[in-house]
């Protein structure tokens, strides 16, 4: 299990070469298409799991962004990108439905100084290096020509395709490595001069590989591309909700520049999340890499010695659903082990026990931060937590 986080950087970098996940979208800060001398004074990115309520994946990633740019001269229009890479790895899409629009990215909207602003939708192949190689790199010197955003049709698509592999398993070379092409979101968009607020939205599938719930990836570097080369004054806000592991990170922030809004805990398994939020501030911000967030998946599956259960158990909050609990039944616990598995729904939000096994156990954990306000109440539990509870006050 201390090794988890090393498999999942592993597995990322393999997806390439191995087709065990599927990558849903990338996308990233809004950016200027033609020229600008407009800045990102302010920055409220909020990265949060919801409710799916557009495709049955079960949840999705929403993203909302709050921006506040500048422009110091008269009013002018320009034109704003998105970009999006298309989805590849074991994804249920076929060629006609993911041109007619990006199949995982639902309720994408700008409003630009209180008004919604209609979007048009290019496609943009990747470059091809030869032998089969392509460069999946994204630019917008690769669409953004002769004063217009360049969108490649499907049947030029398509022709392109043929040319390269010339009569080859060009199909089975798009299951592997998906589509080749990227989505680009442009809009034009008027800026007044002085302030000006823009709101986007949008929501998505998140990726998902072995041993992993979901994969965020977020371009932040895009915002170089503004006037200031970055953002005045940036604030991220993650929100996976509540009782959760996960990592996050961005390359060139240290652990210690990021805050709680509630309670959680930073070790090196990734984040503890007993409640709230994790935030981060940053002014004169100039991104050096990107965020990325991963949630790893339930892995009890690969464990058969009770001590590796309960060892997992210690380094990360886990789902508490029945297969989990069936699974773990059939070992040979004790008693003690058996309380232990059945209050850590109250652990998770911190309840201190009056028990010493128990509170020695818990206190053990990477997780557990203790909330002496916290009293127990059933009825606030979930129906899987109340079914854990039950499954284990019967063993």
């Amino acid at each position: 299990m201390k090794k988890l986080l090393t498999i999942l950087f592993v597995l990322l970098c393999c997806a390439a070469i191995a087709n065990d996940g599927a990558f849903y979208s990338q996308g990233n800060q809004l950016i200027p298409i033609n020229d600008s001398t407009i800045s990102v004074q302010k920055e409220i990115l909020t990265v949060r799991r919801v409710a799916d309520t557009s495709s049955g994946w079960g949840s999705c990633i929403q993203v909302n962004v709050y921006y506040e740019f500048f422009n110091p001269g008269p009013a002018k229009d320009l034109i704003v990108g998105f970009e999006a890479t298309g989805p590849d790895g074991h994804v249920s899409t076929d060629l006609d439905n993911s041109y007619a629009g990006h199949p995982y990215i639902y309720d994408f909207q700008v409003v630009m100084n209180g008004e919604t602003i209609p979007y048009q939708l290019a496609h943009v192949p990747y470059k091809y290096k030869g032998d089969w190689q392509f460069d999946y790199n994204t630019s917008k010197e690769d669409y953004y020509k002769d004063g217009q955003v360049q969108d490649v049709s499907m049947s030029q698509y398509n022709a392109m395709i043929d040319s390269i592999f010339e009569g080859d398993d060009a199909e089975g070379y798009s299951d592997f490595y998906g589509w080749l092409f990227y989505y680009v979101y442009h809009f034009n968009a008027h800026f007044k001069e002085g302030l000006n607020i823009v709101q986007h939205t949008y929501s998505f599938k998140g990726s998902d590989l072995v041993m992993m719930d979901y994969v965020f990836d977020y371009v932040l570097t895009a915002a170089n591309r503004w006037a200031n080369n970055g953002i005045d004054d940036f604030t991220l806000i993650v929100d996976l909700g509540e009782m959760t592991t996960f990592f996050c990170g961005i390359e060139g922030v240290g652990a210690d520049e990021w805050t709680f809004s509630g309670k959680g805990k930073k070790t090196d398994n990734g984040w503890h999340i007993q409640s709230g939020n994790l935030v981060l501030h940053k002014t004169n911000f100039h991104p050096e890499g990107e965020l990325k967030v991963i949630k790893a998946g339930n892995d009890y599956m690969f464990l058969d010695e009770k001590g590796d259960v309960l060892q997992s158990l210690t380094e990360r909050y886990v789902s508490l659903d029945a297969d989990y609990a069936n699974y773990i039944g059939q070992l040979d616990l004790t008693k003690e082990e058996k309380s232990i598995l059945k209050n850590v729904p109250f652990a998770y939000r911190g309840y201190v026990f009056k028990k010493e096994y128990l509170q020695k156990y818990f206190e053990a954990t990477d997780w557990y931060v203790p909330n002496p306000n916290y009293k127990p109440d059933m009825n606030l539990m979930s129906e899987v937590e109340r079914e854990w509870i039950n499954y284990w006050s019967k063993k």
